[in-house]
């Protein structure tokens, strides 16, 4: 089975960091490829603020077990979402400031973008196509190129879940087929017991019973759009 995991809202302040918690993953599943989605400016607080957290995403980026996407530039919500309400020149503004960011934090990412709640609007997408990102969304988009855009429920074969605490808040996963990708979502911090650090241990004993059912393939998000 492929096995491909994303994590929301990193950011090297010690309450959205999850930076130890991958290093400890890794050392447990060696190959294995998450997908951070890193929003840059939160709280007025910068991504450079912390750089012991930045050297460790940095060897992982290094090593082949994540990859970096920009995440919008501050995750604040204005009228509709942090994107939805603004007009293109914002937009454009606002995107841009958020690639500068991550430069400036040494932070090798690739090229696309999720918006925050998954709110954008045509400006957003205009902007998107003039970078030729890749879009993350949660729906199909009729005015997007097919191959940019990756929507996790665009697969027959996609086994959606959630890394969670014990008490399973989205409901125990199923046994997987053995062509599924089984794709895990998290956030960086504790959201409706959905935060990698207080799901660590439970995740850790999910992935061990996926391996003992088969081999596992990892693979990062943006590859997605690859199995189309």
């Amino acid at each position: 089975m492929k096995l491909c995991i994303d994590i929301d809202d990193y950011h090297s302040f010690p309450k959205w960091d999850c930076s130890d918690v991958l290093v400890n993953l890794v050392s447990e599943f060696p190959k294995v490829k998450v997908t951070l989605f890193v929003t840059p400016y939160i709280n007025k607080v910068p991504l450079t603020d912390y750089p012991q957290a930045l050297d460790r995403i940095r060897d992982m980026i290094q090593n082949e077990n994540i990859e970096v996407f920009p995440h919008g530039l501050t995750h604040k919500w204005f009228l509709k979402g942090e994107f939805g309400a603004c007009p293109r020149v914002i937009t454009k503004k606002k995107i841009k400031a958020s690639i500068e960011y991550l430069k400036k934090a040494d932070i090798p990412f690739k090229n696309g973008y999720k918006f925050p709640w998954h709110i954008y609007n045509n400006s957003s997408l205009n902007v998107l196509s003039e970078l030729n990102y890749l879009l993350f969304s949660n729906k199909k988009v009729k005015t997007f190129p097919d191959k940019r855009v990756i929507v996790w429920n665009d697969l027959e074969n996609l086994n959606k879940r959630y890394i969670q605490t014990e008490d399973y808040f989205y409901g125990k996963p199923q046994v997987p087929q053995k062509n599924d990708i089984v794709y895990y979502h998290a956030h960086a911090q504790n959201f409706n017991k959905n935060g990698i650090r207080e799901s660590y241990n439970n995740f850790i004993g999910e992935l061990s019973r996926l391996r003992e059912i088969g081999d596992i393939e990892f693979l990062f998000c943006s590859k997605i759009a690859d199995e189309k």
